[in-house]
């Protein structure tokens, strides 16, 4: 980043935050001068005997016996795509999706050497694998899986001291250990060997404390309360509910409670959507919210009924793939079966199917939800989103806020999108992340108003701005969804003519009109699934052709087309996997109508 990106950066940065948080991290910034002084108060705590009833293992009998093979795996599915190689112990420092193992010594995670991403070199780190291990080791009577998951963590240690690596740079990521190492420690402990069980004693008095402080300490405020907030409360609620003498160096779990329960009235829309806008990250900030209110026995009351709003939002939402906004493929802990398959494994769960076996297992009665109903529009109007499914179609609509708060750090250029399923194949398709720090250009044409669908001026629009990975300006007004004649119609303005957007769906046809304002020339982008092929059978006329055989047209008409193009661009399916996948774009004045057909 050059010194005037830096400049730039930073003066948004600021816009972003009111007067109180400016001071508040002026406080945090003096407090890392004395930062050194506190640490040595650690070194004489003594973090004591476990509350063995914070963390309740199922029945290890009722486990299915799928789940007993799962958890002898020990590959490491990244981002629930890449199959890498971990080692023994990992290598904590490499970038495993881009080959690159960053030096100890750099501590600046936004500006990693030779393409590497923060959030690749993290993963390892968050310790699904480790906790993979215990469950093997709890689950199958292995004793030696059990020693080698505590191996890692002592390797984790050695490895990476206290501020100096690149794992101390963000409080999610100790948050996201300390509540993988709480289910570490329960497995761990539940096998009964005196040795195993001193050895345990030895890894929590090394790790918790020093984990529990920094998070505490480290925790996000202001503008930057987002997720991360969330999951780094649910990791000190966990960790002090089950090591209550931390209470002394940090404060009691009936105070941190009340502090989450906020957090996730604040985040959660009263519709059930996350205020993120990505509904990865809203399975993600869901799941450490659960996981907290279990151990706390709070799961109770507005933030029980809000959280089962969220499960159903999430199964009317959830596809299983291409979601909207930002989605970096996170998991917290490793409870499905095949990590692969995880959000498909979750919606099962949440459903009271048979497919969430793993995860009712491991977290037993799920929130209750209803199966979404078929043939009618479920419209989220707080969180902006709309969709239809039937026994052909699945259409969802986009008619949301940029993102949450003065950052909208996670949210994307996507109002007025519309995505399509065909007989359960991902057809029009929103086009994904791809990177974060790693590939900043890349990250930033993804989320661009061009990459989604709606119409936009080809003189584009100004407006919101991208001032950084995580922050955008001047957001753009909130469109307005409506429900008329069985049709999904949003209306739009920003930076330039008001559009209408209108989706039908009918029979084995779905069709989307567009109407602009005035004579100036829009695009409309029809991104495609990497599964399609596209040729042209006329002059509006397209057939689209699935790599599994099934076939669908397109044809579009309107008052003034201008050019009707195959396209060819980047999309991501998953964090990180990046690939070409056609599409038709159009330009046009006026109105435009684009029918796909089965």
């Amino acid at each position: 980043m050059t010194a005037f990106r830096k400049v730039s950066w930073l003066w948004h940065r600021l816009r972003a935050m009111p007067p109180q948080e400016i001071a508040g991290r002026v406080k945090v910034k003096a407090q890392e001068w004395t930062s050194t002084a506190t640490l040595r108060t650690l070194d004489d705590f003594v973090l004591g005997a476990v509350e063995s009833s914070s963390m309740r293992l199922p029945a290890k009998d009722k486990a299915p016996a799928k789940l007993r093979e799962a958890v002898k795996d020990r590959r490491a599915w990244l981002f629930g795509w890449k199959d890498v190689p971990v080692g023994d112990a990992p290598n904590w420092n490499l970038d495993p999706l881009h080959g690159v193992e960053v030096p100890a010594e750099v501590l600046n995670h936004r500006e990693l050497p030779d393409g590497a991403d923060a959030r690749c070199v993290w993963e390892l780190s968050r310790w699904s694998e480790v906790v993979r291990l215990a469950q093997d080791g709890w689950l199958n009577e292995n004793p030696d899986a059990l020693r080698q998951a505590q191996q890692w963590v002592q390797d984790w240690l050695e490895k990476n001291p206290a501020s100096k690596s690149i794992h101390w740079r963000s409080p999610l990521e100790g948050a996201l250990r300390l509540i993988n190492f709480c289910w570490i420690d329960a497995l761990v402990r539940a096998c009964g060997e005196a040795e195993i069980i001193a050895e345990q004693d030895r890894l929590a008095q090394a790790l918790v404390p020093l984990h529990a402080w920094w998070v505490w300490r480290k925790r996000s405020f202001g503008s930057s309360a987002n997720n991360h907030l969330i999951g780094e409360l649910a990791a000190l609620v966990m960790v002090t509910r089950r090591w209550p003498s931390l209470a002394k160096v940090i404060c009691c779990p009936e105070r941190l409670w009340p502090m989450l329960e906020e957090e996730v009235l604040r985040q959660f829309a009263e519709d059930g959507g996350n205020k993120e806008q990505a509904l990865h990250y809203h399975l993600f900030a869901w799941e450490m919210a659960w996981q907290a209110g279990r151990v706390m026995d709070g799961l109770q009351g507005p933030v029980l009924k809000r959280l089962k709003e969220a499960a159903q939002f999430f199964c009317n939402l959830s596809l299983g793939s291409w979601d909207f906004g930002d989605s970096d493929d996170a998991q917290v802990t490793p409870f499905t079966m095949d990590r692969r398959d995880a959000e498909r494994e979750w919606r099962a769960w949440m459903l009271g199917e048979e497919d969430g076996a793993a995860l009712a297992f491991w977290l037993g009665e799920a929130p209750r939800v209803i199966m979404p109903v078929k043939g009618k529009w479920i419209t989220h109007a707080a969180s902006g989103h709309a969709i239809w499914r039937d026994e052909t179609w699945t259409a969802r609509v986009d008619a949301s806020p940029l993102g949450f708060g003065t950052l909208a750090a996670h949210g994307h250029l996507d109002a007025m999108h519309v995505s399509l399923w065909s007989d359960g194949k991902a057809l029009v398709v929103d086009p994904g992340t791809g990177a974060y720090y790693g590939d900043v250009a890349l990250r930033a044409s993804l989320a661009a108003w061009e990459a989604h669908n709606g119409p936009v001026p080809l003189c584009g629009r100004s407006v919101p701005m991208r001032a950084g990975p995580f922050l955008w300006r001047e957001h753009h007004d909130v469109p307005k969804m409506e429900i008329v004649d069985d049709a999904c119609v949003v209306r739009f303005a920003c930076d330039g003519p008001f559009t209408k957007r209108s989706v039908q769906m009918a029979g084995r046809s779905a069709c989307i009109t567009d109407e602009v304002c005035g004579r100036t020339a829009h695009g409309v982008t029809w991104q495609l699934a990497p599964e399609w092929s596209v040729e042209a059978v006329e002059a509006h006329g397209f057939l689209l052709k699935h790599r599994e055989g099934a076939t669908a047209t397109l044809r579009v008409a309107g008052d003034a087309i201008r050019t009707c193009e195959i396209v060819a661009s980047r999309v991501s399916p998953r964090f990180g996997e990046v690939c070409e996948a056609a599409g038709v774009r159009i330009t046009f004045t006026g109105r435009l109508a684009s029918t796909f057909s089965l």
